[in-house]
This record gives structure tokens, C-alpha cells and sequence, in this order.
């Protein structure tokens, strides 16, 4: 759709970012803090997990690096971090022995992908001899290094918090005093908000009990750890290029239902454009980032000029300069205050496929400003489906937005087992204006027979139906230009001398294409045996004096006069004209 008129779009920006004129504004989100923990302590843990693969050192460190690759576009600003036990050396900030901080808790670089695609190359020897392995170490130590670099380096009111936990040992405290203090360590830890993340990853010959020590320590799935653990491995290793936009509250306004009766609701973004990033100037002393000023001169004197003192701004009224001030000028853009305000109800029918000219939002009330709000909107909700009617109301988005009329269409909760696939709420649609629909009439060409055949009905409703995507669901394909270019810039970033290919999931499917042949073939035929094609008009032959036809006769090339050889013979041919 386009995107003239949308109310949200100058909010929405490219990522997401919130109103900056007084609507509402969501609360700081939580950045992730991500400590990756690799147990080298195990004999078993620089084997390969199955023959001719990697090691359990080697895959997490290699999820580590994607994690770093993803985070470096997808959210610049978390932390990640590094930390080995088991092995020779300490360097940790509790100076415990046997654990060593890889990479500190810092943001994503370049250089921190490259040290752990090194790493991960590292053959099993070079890892020996540089960090060493197979030192008993404490698990509560583990947890307590875990508490001190979160306590240290991710600031509790900006972070959250997070532990990806790699082993193949099921049993690494030899004594219950030792387990009990690793209990106590893991709850302290937990109880800074930290989210322990388990992945036990043992060779293919080794049975992994969890009932043995990790199941009375961690928070894991007692029955389906391992297929779980792989699945989340699995998933962590995908490179994802693509934005991630925050599940953000867009605005927060109220919902005036009546004279006297309003409820506070809050206003969501379910669809968004990812675009390519606007490149950033960069001064190339330092790298730092260029910030640039407009200032107004005046073009007499060279002054400069203030924007709201020296500078009118004026309107053209029956050809004359009618000067206003900014603050007339903003008067008369500002209708009504920021909210949404009930109109009426219509019928779910009534709301056509045309009408949708811009995507949805998600109106969820906002128990926190107007108490009752979410027992209102529930019982509206259930009412609305009951009698499956809409809502119009008009919704003013910001304080010098124009009032638009939008449908509340009502949405039921649906749930799988546990888990939420929708939530109940409102799609709000921002519906079109009168003068916003056009009315296409089409005349129908000369041989085309006014209804349609019923053969031709038939073949096309079987060409579609032969292509019908039955898996498909939006937002599975991703965009091929912002896969190309993040794929440069990864190769850039990395000194990398070809970008990574990406995969264009656009192309269409030759194999299928050709599957589908014969009845793409058939909808033509019956097509041409419909409207059959007309034969192309013969030019007449040209007709002679005495009425018969004449045959084309042969232009004769006309000879150019000899060029002029004085100036007298050139004067006369230029007055001449020829």
C-alpha cells in the first residue's frame, strides 16, 4: 500500500522508534548480556560428538561466533561473552583457579568473531598446549564467576541476564557438599535475573543422565532434554540477517466509548518493513560519527538567522501572501487530542478486501493507567465476537495528526496445549476516505465473448489450485536484497575475500514449472478457443489511376548537386534553401 496518509508512519520510522510528541513512550527495553560457558573440564569434551565432526569445545564456540555474527547486526548494543573451565590458567575476576574468560562481556566486533573462528580451527593439539583441559573444577565456582562478570559488566536496569551452559559430564561434583554449594551458587545466580540456558552435548557412545546432578540444579525438562537442547543448538547456529524488531509498545492512549466512560489501551506494530540501514558518515581521522547543523543566512547580509524570530512562513490565498506564525500553522493542524473514540458497530461483512490499504495494528488494553481497562475490553471483546460485528471508531495518532476512521476487527485467543499462538485484542485497519476509492471500469475487447465459458472456469481453477503454496506463511521468506547486503557487509567486516552466497527463496521452481506444464497448456488453449486470436491486418495494395492495382514501383534515389566551389555559387545555395 502506499504510504501517503498512513497516521503511525512517521512514528514507526525504520525501527520501530517510539513518538516523540507527547503520545506515550514505552519503557526501556532490556538488552541481552549472553555469557557462553564451555566445560573443558571432561576428558571427552575436545573428542568429535560423532566421527569426522567437532568437538564439544569446537560447537560452541562455533554457536558462540554466529551468535556474535547475528547480534552484530540484529542488536549491536547487547553483550556477549566467553568463558572456558577445566582448563590450565585463571584469568577470571574471582581469581579461581581452572577458569579462564575467553572473550569479556562486551559488545559484538569484528574482531571477537575472527579470535573465535580461530579458536575453532584451533586443532585439538594447539588447544592442549595453549589452554590445557581435563582440570576439576568446582561447578559453584563456575556459577559464582557467572554472578560477578553479570554483577560487573551487565548493569541489571539494562540487561538481562543470560547463561548458554555447554558439557558432556552428568556427574562433575564427586562429593553432596560439593553439590550442595553448586545448588546455592546456581540459585544466586538465577536470582539476579540471570536465564540458564542447558545444552548437554555427549558423544553419540555415551549415555547422559540428568537426574545424576543437573536435573536437581538447572531448570531443564526432565523427559526431552537432549532432543530439546539439540533443537536449541540447532536454532542458535542459524545466522539469521534479518532486523529484529522488538516486540515494543508503539503509543499508549485512551479509548473514549462514551461521554464520561474511557479505558487506556495500548497500540502495537504487527507488520514492519525492514529496509537497508541509511549509511552513517563517519569522520575518517577517528571513525567517530558525524553530526551535521542547518543554519539559514540571510542571502543580503550574510546573518545568520533565527528560525522562529527572523524567518515567516506564509500561505497563498487568492494569489496574495497571507504570513502566519509556526504556532498558527500548528493550530490549525490540531483537531482533537491523542485517542481513539467509538463511532459505532457494522457488521464483519461489510468490511472489504479494498478497504485494507495499509497493514494492521494490535490495539491490547493497558491495565496500568486506567484500572478495569482490561475487564472492559475482554467483555467488549466477547460481545463483538458473539454478534461478529466491528467496531468504527476515529483515531487521532498524534497531536497534529488528522483524524482517520479505522475497524476494530476483534480477535479471539487461540491456544495450542501451553503455548499462546494468538493473543485476544483488536486489528485495528485504517480505512480509506471517499475520495480515496476509485471506481475501474474496463471495456471489454472486441471477439471476447461477455460471460465466460465454463471450460475456461475449469482450467483456470485448476492452474491455481496446482499452484497453491500450502505451507506457505508470511514473513517465512526472507528479503534476497537484505540478505545481499548484509552478506557484504559481514565479508567487509571480517576481511572475508568473497561475501557468503545467499539463497534468492524468490526464484520460481523450474522443476515445478515444468511439473505443471500440461495444464498451464490447457488454461491457454482454452483461452485462444474463447477470445480466438484475430489474424493480422494485410496492408492494401496501392491502387492505380484506372482503378487496377498497381505494383509497388522503385523509389529512385535522387542525386545531391555537386557542392559549391565559390562563394558566390554557396550564397546562392543558402538563399535558395535547398
Amino acid at each position: 500500500a502506499g504510504a501517503g496518509g498512513d497516521p503511525l508512519l512517521e512514528q514507526e520510522g525504520d525501527n520501530g522508534e517510539d513518538p516523540q510528541d507527547g503520545v506515550g513512550k514505552e519503557e526501556a527495553q532490556l538488552k541481552d548480556a549472553v555469557l557462553f560457558v564451555i566445560d573443558c573440564a571432561s576428558l571427552e569434551a575436545l573428542a568429535p560428538l560423532k566421527p569426522g565432526g567437532r568437538s564439544l569445545v569446537q560447537e560452541a564456540l562455533a554457536a558462540a561466533a554466529n551468535v556474535l555474527k547475528t547480534k552484530v547486526i540484529t542488536a549491536p548494543d547487547d553483550k556477549i561473552g566467553v568463558c572456558l573451565y577445566g582448563v590450565r590458567d585463571k584469568l577470571n575476576p574471582n581469581n579461581f583457579e581452572g577458569i579462564r574468560v575467553l572473550q569479556d562481556l562486551d559488545r559484538p566486533s569484528a574482531q571477537r568473531i575472527r579470535q573465535l573462528e580461530q579458536e575453532v580451527a584451533r586443532p585439538r593439539e594447539q588447544f592442549e598446549e595453549r589452554y590445557g583441559s581435563g582440570r576439576a573444577v568446582p561447578v559453584s565456582d563456575v556459577f559464582w564467576t557467572c554472578t560477578t562478570i553479570f554483577n560487573v559488566s551487565a548493569n541489571a536496569k539494562q540487561f538481562q541476564p543470560r547463561v548458554f551452559l555447554f558439557t558432556c559430564e552428568d556427574s562433575p561434583c564427586s562429593t553432596p557438599a560439593e553439590q550442595s554449594a553448586a545448588v546455592t551458587r546456581a540459585q544466586d545466580l538465577m536470582d539476579i535475573g540471570a536465564i540458564i540456558e542447558f545444552f548437554p552435548l555427549a558423544p553419540a557412545d555415551k549415555v547422559f543422565s540428568i537426574e545424576r546432578f543437573w536435573g536437581t540444579v538447572l531448570p531443564v525438562d526432565p523427559e526431552d532434554y537432549i532432543s530439546r537442547s539439540s533443537m536449541r543448538l540447532e536454532e542458535l547456529e542459524r545466522r539469521i540477517r534479518m532486523r529484529v524488531h522488538r516486540k515494543r509498545t508503539l503509543q499508549r492512549l485512551n479509548f473514549h466509548v462514551s461521554p464520561g466512560v474511557e479505558v487506556a489501551v495500548s497500540v502495537f506494530v504487527t507488520l514492519l518493513q525492514a529496509k537497508v540501514p541509511y549509511p552513517v558518515y563517519l569522520l575518517n581521522e577517528n571513525n567517530k560519527p558525524l553530526k551535521s547543523e542547518s543554519k539559514h543566512i540571510c542571502e543580503q547580509t550574510g546573518a545568520l538567522l533565527h528560525p522562529v524570530d527572523d524567518i515567516a512562513t506564509y500561505v497563498e490565498l487568492a494569489g496574495q501572501r497571507v504570513v502566519m506564525s509556526r504556532a498558527e500553522v500548528t493550530e490549525t493542524k490540531h483537531f482533537c487530542d491523542p485517542g481513539l473514540r467509538l463511532l459505532g458497530f457494522k457488521p464483519l461483512s461489510s468490511l472489504e478486501p479494498h478497504h485494507r490499504i495499509f497493514h494492521s495494528y494490535f490495539v491490547y488494553p493497558n491495565e496500568r493507567e486506567i484500572s478495569g481497562s482490561a475487564a472492559f475490553m475482554s467483555a467488549l471483546l466477547t460481545g463483538m465476537l458473539e454478534r461478529r460485528v466491528l467496531a468504527v471508531a476515529s483515531y487521532v495518532a498524534r497531536r497534529n495528526a488528522e483524524p482517520v476512521l479505522v475497524a476494530l476487527l476483534p480477535q479471539a485467543e487461540e491456544e495450542d496445549g501451553a503455548e499462546q499462538i494468538k493473543p485476544p485484542g483488536f486489528n485495528m485497519v485504517r480505512l480509506p476516505w471517499g475520495e480515496e476509492i476509485r471506481q475501474l471500469t474496463f471495456a471489454v475487447p472486441e471477439g471476447v465473448p461477455t460471460e465466460t465459458p465454463q471450460e475456461l472456469k475449469e482450467a483456470a481453477r485448476k492452474v491455481v489450485a496446482a499452484m497453491r503454496l500450502n505451507n506457505f506463511t508470511p514473513g517465512c521468506a526472507e528479503n534476497p536484497v537484505l540478505q545481499k547486503h548484509y552478506a557484504a557487509v559481514q565479508a567487509l567486516a571480517l576481511g572475508e575475500e568473497q561475501p557468503e552466497d545467499t539463497v534468492d527463496v524468490l526464484q520460481p521452481d523450474a522443476a515445478a514449472l515444468k511439473e505443471k506444464a500440461p495444464l498451464l497448456q490447457a488454461w491457454k488453449s482454452a483461452v485462444d478457443a474463447a477470445a480466438p486470436p484475430k489474424a493480422p491486418a494485410k496492408r492494401p495494395h496501392p491502387v492505380a489511376a484506372d482503378g487496377e492495382d498497381g505494383a509497388p514501383q522503385a523509389k529512385v534515389k535522387k542525386e545531391l548537386p555537386p557542392p559549391p566551389a565559390t562563394k558566390e555559387a554557396m550564397r546562392a545555395l543558402v538563399q535558395s534553401g535547398e
